[in-house]
């Protein structure tokens, strides 16, 4: 001992109840919240091979190949999940939204099978085209084509929606 100081004791807990009931002192010690694993996230998906969530991967069972369709209620598929998709296949998808229904129809890694003659039978059942998605995490995958504007003046509507791979999107006029 130096000078007058005085002796001090520590008391150590029981490191039983320690291992049992850590304590957690800053955010980075809690665990992980089970929303933020990155399932369903588009950018997740392609960038660190998360998995699809179960609502996305409905939607892909019932869209297992080039044009296949499917029909589900509005509140059970968005451009987001469409996006994942994308991510998850490489394929573009198509939605288009009629009262409290979506048409979802899948493309291929280069386009959706969907024609001016198509474009105009959909707008005439009373359909508007939602979006659809394009391959790719790059600002140039949201760049709407001649055939994308061609197949918006169909549609009785100015705007629809580009979403790439990543989840991003830009709206296009035609």
């Amino acid at each position: 001992m130096i000078g007058n100081e005085a002796s001090s004791s520590i008391t150590i807990a029981d490191e039983s109840n320690m291992i049992n009931n850590p304590i957690i002192d800053s955010p980075i010690d809690q665990p992980i919240d089970q929303r933020n694993t990155g399932k369903g996230n588009p950018n997740a998906i392609l960038h660190s091979g998360r998995p699809l969530n179960n609502r996305q991967q409905k939607l892909l069972n019932m869209l297992a190949g080039y044009d296949s369709k499917t029909t589900v209620n509005k509140k059970d598929a968005n451009m987001k999940d469409l996006s994942a998709l994308t991510a998850a296949t490489g394929d573009e998808f198509s939605m288009f939204t009629k009262c409290q229904e979506k048409l979802i129809i899948r493309g291929n890694s280069n386009s959706v099978n969907v024609n001016k003659k198509t474009a105009y039978q959909l707008n005439k059942q009373g359909y508007r085209w939602s979006g659809h998605t394009h391959p790719g995490y790059t600002d140039l995958c949201l760049w709407a084509s001649d055939g994308d504007k061609l197949i918006l003046k169909q549609f009785k509507q100015k705007m629809s929606a580009i979403y790439n791979s990543k989840g991003n999107h830009l709206l296009f006029n035609k």
